[in-house]
């Protein structure tokens, strides 16, 4: 598969192509899930609240009631809007914005062409749209945009220039295509909205696209293009090219055991899922412990990225993910060298054995205790 630069044109050996900007649709999104008066936002953002629900008028008040019942309990206001109209390229306009709300025909094939489309996010878009565009008729009437631009934009603009110089420390399209070897992606270009008011959420939009705050620190906004980007190839590896390798795993009471934990963790008891992300948490972690992004709980960094490792596992959901612990112990152990693909380090640990049922459970605390070696 070739790959095709679509905006700039990255250093020498430098894949990436970073793009940070401000996002008004967005910063609108979340500025109605904050208006829902969830008690969350208001810990974040008193003073915003504050200033825009003073002057609510009741139409508006009733629509974002509504709005708050119909994303119901288990979502955030801010981030559902923002999946469901992550689809709309569109300038900073709220004019633009309410206009292309009323186009159910190109709204509609753009939801279903997302990462988002299917029949019961589109019925719920056709249930939001009347209650979400009276907010919007409001806060175009009360100069939102006019805010926005003259109050937050200000604060955006010098940490949107700093965040791109950071980021060109990480060349994250080049660092998962070295280390898968037989996969390239067909875009480069690696985009980050940064927002004023998206605290305490960071969303991921596409796998190459992701908001924050401007508060947030870079190390899990990382982390969420490395975790994303890896899906397409592990989905590809639970899915079709080890099928019935991971499927003969379900016999090992001990990977039922962590199955367990994970349903409990996600809602989800497919063993297909859980082979899935377990694959990507092992890239994963492998890519970021090299770049020294796996924060400690107390928020400082490990100096020793398999302690960074072993610590995030033990804790992540109960400790379900022992497979993706196994699999990384075998990166740790030098097994994968460069000139393999993630795919045939894979197959070479089913061929040997190491991953069947039964290894697993022993592997895991081995690894966890630090009793593993190097091509142990």
């Amino acid at each position: 598969m070739s790959c095709t630069r679509e905006e700039g044109t990255p250093r020498r050996g430098f894949r990436t192509v970073w793009k940070v900007k401000p996002s008004l649709k967005f910063e609108v999104c979340n500025l109605i899930g904050i208006l829902t008066g969830r008690e969350i936002y208001k810990q974040y953002h008193a003073q915003l609240y504050r200033e825009w629900q003073a002057n609510l008028p009741a139409e508006s008040k009733t629509a974002l009631a509504a709005v708050d019942r119909i994303i119901g309990p288990n979502w955030p206001p801010g981030p559902r809007l923002s999946l469901l109209l992550s689809h709309l390229a569109i300038a900073d306009s709220l004019s633009l914005l309410r206009a292309a709300l009323e186009e159910d025909a190109r709204m509609q094939a753009g939801l279903m062409a997302s990462d988002y489309g299917s029949p019961r996010n589109w019925q719920q878009w056709l249930e939001l749209k009347p209650h979400v565009q009276v907010v919007l008729k409001y806060l175009q009437s009360a100069q939102f945009e006019g805010y926005w631009r003259s109050r937050m934009l200000p604060e955006l603009t010098g940490r949107i220039a700093q965040l791109r110089q950071e980021l060109q420390a990480y060349d994250v399209v080049g660092d998962i295509e070295r280390f898968l070897l037989d996969y390239h992606f067909r875009r480069d270009t690696v985009t980050v909205y940064l927002l004023a008011a998206a605290q305490p959420h960071e969303l991921r939009l596409t796998s190459q696209s992701r908001y924050a705050d401007v508060r947030s620190p870079v190390q899990p906004l990382l982390r969420g293009f490395y975790h994303e980007m890896l899906y397409p190839y592990c989905d590809r590896l639970a899915d079709s090219t080890f099928t019935t390798e991971f499927a003969a795993l379900q016999a090992d009471a001990f990977m039922q055991e962590c199955l367990r934990k994970f349903a409990s963790n996600t809602g989800s008891n497919s063993f297909n899922e859980y082979v899935r992300k377990n694959l990507v948490i092992a890239a994963e972690l492998w890519l970021a412990g090299r770049r020294q992004l796996i924060d400690s709980q107390n928020g400082g960094q490990y100096s020793d990225a398999g302690v960074a490792v072993r610590n995030y596992l033990q804790q992540k959901d109960g400790g379900a993910h022992a497979l993706a612990a196994v699999v990384y112990s075998y990166l740790e152990s030098g097994l994968k060298i460069e000139r393999v693909s993630y795919a045939a380090f894979l197959k070479d640990l089913f061929a040997t054995g190491r991953l069947k049922p039964g290894k697993i459970g022993p592997r895991y605390q081995e690894f966890i205790n630090g009793l593993v070696g190097v091509r142990d």
